[in-house]
């Protein structure tokens, strides 16, 4: 299993393609087939990536590498920029639950 820090940032990956998977699932600004292939392409490895640390296929590079070509075609025709997402969400510190002062 990879570090809490790196599951959470492809966990806000995963959350943000469900999102506009949903939001653009139908209607007039319905993502196009082959976005959505090359959308669901880029991401369906990240369960695997997470639950086996040292798979040798599904290395951090290669998951960049997938994002990167999604990224390339898609991210300026409205689709997401799934690098951006999870680089945020890396440099984002996890929250600690601190005891609240009444």
């Amino acid at each position: 299993m990879r570090d809490e820090q790196t599951v959470r940032a492809y966990l806000k990956v995963v959350r943000n393609v469900v999102l506009l998977t949903r939001l653009r699932s139908r209607g007039d600004n319905r993502l196009s087939d082959e976005n959505l292939f090359d959308l669901m392409d880029a991401i369906h490895n990240i369960p695997t990536f997470l639950a086996e640390r040292d798979h040798h296929w599904f290395t951090p590079e290669r998951m960049r590498e997938r994002f990167i070509e999604y990224d390339a075609r898609w991210s300026g025709s409205g689709g997401l920029n799934l690098v951006k997402v999870l680089d945020e969400a890396l440099e984002t510190k996890p929250k600690t639950n601190s005891p609240s002062a009444h």
